[in-house]
């Protein structure tokens, strides 16, 4: 579905700039010549613009269901930025390659072609989900959560909510259903569920769903049950290692990445060790033992952005945390290869163990290499020093649960990166996490 929205909105964006510069050609009809020498421009302009489609989620259709109240402003600032950015280039560029400067004619077609964009996500909305209608089966703290879910959303209607297979009436009307939502735990428990939910629902044409796979479609994460589930950590991890051409590219990407920022960011760099040696007269680099890929022990390099032994930050420490620009020595673990430019972000050695013993499936996020961004750090809120905090209460199981609890959704964003890891998606957790150091999120998932 994102393929067809991607080629839709290349046809769109090429028929407007067609009417557009018919309209305003010299000869007022249509010039292929004209339209031709105006495409060198408006090519790379349609890239820009796919670009920042993706950073604010426009082709993220998986929760179009859900409505975004800053969705308008998230388009709108896509807007200014695409035609600021395009009408920088297009003049810099001008000079030197001698294209054409399309002037009005670029605000014209990105007013039209933006409208688009708005009105063509809102009708896949209301189409897409226009009334679904659910049956439920069983009960499960993730079934539950879809069933809060739907409550907010009006599309979705649940017709049957049924908590055991025995409530399933003989002769149960299907007629319009979309589909059937049924708890893993049932269809694990009970060896007859499978049969029932055939003969029901399957065998009518009746889509069937657990709610594990439904929980991670909609929120891209795992739910808690999918990682205490040994059957899926089977199914759906451990084969997910026989890739073989992902890696390669994903480290040849690495590598010209961090040398083609490395000449950027090392003027940077070396001012903000300066500074950080002269206004906070602390050690400007410093080393710390991380979790790498398997679970051996690497060393990263950062900028110090604390006062040593605390957890207080300096005063350029505050500055270089909210850009994140205290990660810029990390190019050079990067080209080592200890770490990569996406994955899940490597923990200390003290807070990996401490997870790995009370949250025993913590360890699979240690199958791929860790990254200098994530899933995980795009999608939740930076975690706590589970260390520090939850060392003194060891002995009380629901402060326990408070302090793990961030650990274990971070967790279901890593595995869930870990499972579906491709060159496409470190595109996008890259395109947004650049994104993220300008414009910061209201709300991150909890």
């Amino acid at each position: 579905m994102r393929f067809l929205f991607f080629l839709l909105d290349f046809i769109v964006f090429i028929v407007t700039a067609s009417i557009v510069l018919t309209l305003r050609s010299p000869s007022g009809s249509w010039d292929f010549s004209f339209f031709l020498s105006n495409c060198k421009v408006l090519l790379p302009v349609f890239i820009v613009n796919v670009i920042l489609l993706v950073i604010f989620s426009f082709y993220d259709l998986r929760r179009s269901y859900e409505r975004h109240s800053n969705r308008f402003a998230g388009l709108l600032t896509a807007f200014i930025v695409s035609f600021v950015v395009s009408a920088a280039g297009i003049y810099f560029g001008a000079t030197l390659f001698h294209v054409p400067t399309p002037k009005t004619n670029l605000l014209l077609i990105l007013l039209v072609f933006y409208c688009y964009v708005f009105i063509s996500r809102n009708i896949y909305r209301l189409l897409h989900f226009s009334q679904i209608k659910v049956v439920c089966l069983g009960t499960s703290r993730t079934l539950n959560r879809l069933r809060e879910v739907w409550k907010k959303a009006p599309k979705f209607k649940v017709v049957y909510d049924f908590k055991s297979i025995e409530e399933i009436p003989q002769s149960l009307d299907v007629f319009d259903i979309d589909f059937l939502v049924v708890s893993n735990d049932i269809l694990e428990k009970d060896n007859n569920t499978a049969r029932i939910i055939f003969h029901n629902f399957i065998s009518k044409g009746i889509i069937c769903l657990t709610d594990l796979a439904l929980f991670e479609y909609i929120f891209s994460r795992l739910a808690k049950e999918t990682l205490k589930n040994p059957n899926w950590l089977i199914k759906d991890v451990a084969n997910k290692r026989k890739k073989t051409t992902y890696p390669v590219i994903k480290r040849i990407f690495d590598v010209l990445f961090a040398i083609c920022l490395l000449p950027v960011f090392l003027p940077l760099g070396i001012i903000i060790y300066f500074l950080i040696l002269f206004i906070d007269k602390q050690n400007p680099i410093f080393f710390q033992e991380r979790v790498g890929v398997g679970g051996k022990t690497i060393q990263i390099c950062k900028f110090r952005t604390m006062i040593i032994g605390t957890e207080t930050p300096t005063k350029i420490g505050k500055i270089l945390r909210k850009f994140r620009l205290d990660e810029i020595p990390q190019l050079i673990n990067i080209l080592d290869g200890n770490i990569s430019i996406v994955g899940p972000r490597p923990l200390q050695l003290e807070d990996y163990e401490l997870l790995k013993k009370y949250i025993p499936p913590h360890s699979l996020r240690t199958i791929v290499k860790p990254g200098l961004t994530g899933w995980a750090q795009l999608n939740f809120k930076a975690p706590r020093n589970y260390y520090a905090a939850a060392i003194p209460t060891f002995e009380n199981d629901f402060q326990k649960h408070v302090y793990f609890r961030d650990a274990f959704v971070r967790l279901a964003y890593d595995v869930w990166y870990v499972k579906n890891a491709s060159f496409m998606l470190d595109l996008e957790i890259m395109l947004k996490t650049a994104k993220r150091a300008f414009i910061r999120d209201k709300k991150l998932s909890e």
